[in-house]
């Protein structure tokens, strides 16, 4: 699992560009996190500002370092510290706020690294690597010792205290709920939906609301790789996860017939792979994307084709829902429901 809080230190190289110096926690593209690089990119006036995004929202501080190495005279640094808003709702009713409190840490943070000896010409001694987390590493090693003791010092500053209980403890340990179709079905809209369905209820504080909070960290994109080498575990980059999975989420383009026929082949794998777990009542959720002004399929057309009543027969938790992926949280929320509770 990934951290549920991160500190990271990235900085602006004037020859590569901005660059991560440290972080409290190495970041990896399927965390879902903010592109920190990006971010210092267009905002080079010192002072602390909030970025949300998806999982993740975090408070930034940028401020200069004076530094002969630099053209004109200054290193431009920034502290950027992030949470998954969703693990804290229950402490956390104002997230915005919670974050811009911890402005100060930051501020006193970037003083101390200001003071810090060889700060600047650690950050000059490599120039060929970008995005590279092992910057630290150039420094000596009372220099290492130094930094670290800082950024540590000011991590547990900025750190919430909460004892952070999952709401479904009662239940074996929530595993993957993978979501697939085929391209440009609409499967990360889905996601980067009720992801913000999620940060909008952050004043619900409910069991139900917290069940889903669970229910959506775990979601994921199920990669082609899976589907393409039939879930053969040793050729894939998810060695092993989908074997786990806790449900499926099938995702198809209602105004594309030769999507769904895409879809189709797709939809047999993972359904002989649901057969083959041995947990067989793993439910699979079928959302139709309804596209706006696009003509729609009939729901009779997709029963057929899908087997939907046969697979049902045969024992398979299944259920079709057509759902504007766009614009019907209502019904996204609806569809949701319904997952968990053939799961709970």
């Amino acid at each position: 699992m990934p951290e549920d809080k991160i500190l990271c230190l990235s900085y602006f190289d004037q020859i590569i560009g901005p660059n991560l110096f440290y972080c409290s926690e190495p970041l990896q593209k399927t965390m879902d996190v903010p592109d920190l690089g990006k971010i210092l990119e267009f905002n080079e006036e010192e002072g602390a500002f909030i970025f949300a995004f998806r999982k993740y929202q975090t408070i930034n501080y940028v401020f200069n370092i004076k530094s002969k190495f630099a053209r004109g005279g200054e290193e431009l640094v920034m502290l950027s510290y992030m949470i998954r808003a969703a693990y804290f709702r229950n402490e956390i009713v104002d997230v915005f706020k919670y974050l811009e409190s911890k402005t100060s840490i930051l501020e006193q943070f970037s003083n101390e690294l200001k003071n810090m000896n060889g700060f600047t010409s650690v950050l000059r001694a490599k120039k060929s690597a970008v995005n590279n987390q092992d910057m630290l590493e150039i420094g000596t090693q009372d220099f290492k010792s130094e930094f670290l003791t800082i950024f540590n010092k000011y991590y547990e500053k900025l750190t919430p205290r909460f004892e952070i209980e999952s709401p479904l403890k009662s239940v074996h340990k929530l595993k993957k709920l993978f979501i697939f179709g085929a391209r440009y079905a609409g499967k990360t809209t889905f996601l980067k939906n009720i992801e913000t369905i999620q940060f909008h209820n952050q004043g619900n504080n409910d069991l139900p609301t917290r069940i889903y909070d669970v229910i959506i960290d775990n979601l994921e994109i199920l990669t082609y790789d899976c589907i393409e080498r039939n879930f053969k575990c040793d050729q894939c980059i998810n060695f092993k996860k989908c074997s786990d999975a806790q449900a499926f989420i099938f995702i198809i383009n209602l105004s594309d017939l030769n999507s769904i026929d895409e879809s189709k082949n797709m939809l047999q794998i993972v359904l002989n792979k649901i057969l083959s777990l041995d947990n067989d009542k793993t439910p699979l959720l079928i959302i139709g994307n309804k596209f706006q002004n696009d003509q729609v399929i009939n729901p009779e057309f997709i029963n057929e084709n899908l087997r939907i009543e046969e697979l049902r027969k045969k024992g398979i938790k299944i259920r079709y829902f057509p759902i504007d992926l766009i614009h019907d949280r209502a019904k996204i929320m609806k569809s949701l429901r319904w997952l968990i509770k053939q799961m709970l």
